[in-house]
Formats: C-alpha cells, sequence, structure tokens
C-alpha cells in the first residue's frame, strides 16, 4: 500500500529558485527540457513573476509565498512595521534575511515538497544562490540526488525534440452571411 498522496506531483528536474536572478537561465533550460518531453517543476515563492518573466505555462510552480507570509518571523516582522512606523525596521530586516533561508525550507518542507514524488526527480538545479540552503537540505535528504546550478543535459540530449502541435486557425466571418437575428424553426410565432 502506498503512503503517497493523491496530490502527488512527478517533475523529472526540479528547479528551487527563491528569486528570479537567473530567470533567463531557468526558462532556456525548462523550455529545453519540455520540448524533450521531460515534466519540470519550479519552487520558487511567487508564481507571478516567473510568468511575467516567460517560463513555460506548462511548468509546475510550487509557490512558498502564502506559507512564508504565515511563518510567524514574517508576522513578526509586519507587526514591526505596523507598530513602528517612524522607527527603523532595518536591524529586524537584517535579522530576518538571516533567517529568511531557514524559514523557507520549513515553509516548502511542509507544503509543497510533500506533493512531490522524489523517486522519479533526476536532477535538481538550483535557480539562484538562495536557494542553496533549501539544496542542501534536500541533497542530505535524497543522497543519489545530482544537485548543481546547472542542468546536466547528457541525459536527456538524446531524446528527440517534439515538434510543436500546429496551431488550430479559426476561419474568420464570412462576410456575405448576415447574421441570424430571429430564432429559427418552431420557436418562431406564426
Amino acid at each position: 500500500m502506498s503512503t503517497v498522496p493523491a496530490d502527488t506531483h512527478r517533475p523529472r528536474v526540479l528547479f528551487l529558485a527563491i528569486g528570479t536572478t537567473r530567470a533567463r537561465s531557468v526558462c532556456d533550460t525548462s523550455a529545453y527540457l519540455l520540448a524533450r518531453g521531460v515534466p519540470v517543476g519550479l519552487v520558487t515563492v511567487e508564481a507571478a513573476v516567473w510568468q511575467e518573466a516567460g517560463l513555460d505555462p506548462r511548468v509546475r510552480i510550487y509557490p512558498l509565498g502564502e506559507g512564508e507570509a504565515r511563518h510567524p518571523l514574517a508576522r513578526l516582522g509586519r507587526a514591526l512595521r505596523r507598530v513602528h512606523k517612524a522607527l527603523d525596521t532595518k536591524i529586524y530586516s537584517r535579522f530576518y534575511r538571516l533567517l529568511r533561508p531557514y524559514v523557507m525550507w520549513r515553509v516548502a518542507r511542509r507544503s509543497v515538497l510533500r506533493r512531490i514524488e522524489w523517486s522519479g526527480v533526476e536532477q535538481l538545479v538550483l535557480g539562484d544562490s538562495h536557494a542553496i540552503p533549501m539544496g542542501w537540505h534536500l541533497a542530505r535528504r535524497h543522497p543519489r540526488l545530482p544537485v548543481g546550478f546547472e542542468l546536466d543535459r547528457a541525459p536527456f540530449a538524446e531524446a528527440e525534440p517534439r515538434p510543436e502541435p500546429p496551431a488550430v486557425s479559426v476561419p474568420a466571418p464570412r462576410a456575405d452571411l448576415t447574421p441570424l437575428t430571429e430564432p429559427a424553426g418552431i420557436d418562431t410565432d406564426a
């Protein structure tokens, strides 16, 4: 009997990117993989910024932003900013910046990482330097999983790129036809 949740996802390559500093690399690499039929996932803070960066919509995004907002340290920071609007909250910001990797790991571990079937993940690619702590934790949990800043393309190079499906064309309305303004058939009054 399997203990895998029903909403489990099976990416073969998983990207970790807290920010978008290397968005072009992540987008290009995921397009390379998707063209070869390889399922791709991305663990990040916000999905919207990646969609704006041009990430293929077929990439499964696992957002962490809501979980981070619910974390007690993030809530404490918001409360301090509300209470002490006039005071400088740079001290707390520096403190939180040091603890954010820990917060992000806890949020990811409790939410999105449980929905991934790890037996199918072949590579873990770190999309930026902020993802290093989370990548380190995952490398310890999955010691046989290759982890790096770049995709090892060798396992996927042999797969032929799949052709794009043809675009569906919708014929333009004909000018010689007049639109129907009255109901036809048995619905008309005689």
